[in-house]
């Protein structure tokens, strides 16, 4: 919806006056159900949910072992190992 609205001046059928503006985030969002469907919204969104399972399993796998690694600390005493540590970890 957000880059709808910051190219629709790049969109020849706006700028022939074939089709109204976007006015608003809500008249985007209605127009683009009613004219694409519930599946415009995903359009484009396979290749993030592709690439966002094989990182959560490297951290949900390493995190652990990685924060292993570093000497023990309290994080309500040592808040800049605290913060460090989970840097390293991910």
């Amino acid at each position: 919806v957000k880059l709808i609205i910051q190219t629709q001046d790049a969109n020849p059928r706006i700028i022939s006056g074939e089709v109204p503006r976007y006015t608003s985030i809500g008249n985007t969002f209605t127009r683009v159900f009613q004219e694409q469907g519930l599946k415009a919204f995903w359009a484009g969104n396979g290749v993030n949910i592709i690439r966002y399972f094989p990182t959560q399993a490297f951290n949900f796998a390493f995190k652990d072992t990685i924060k292993a690694i570093f000497p023990k600390y309290s994080p309500k005493e040592d808040f800049y190992k605290f913060f460090m540590v989970n840097v390293a970890s991910g």
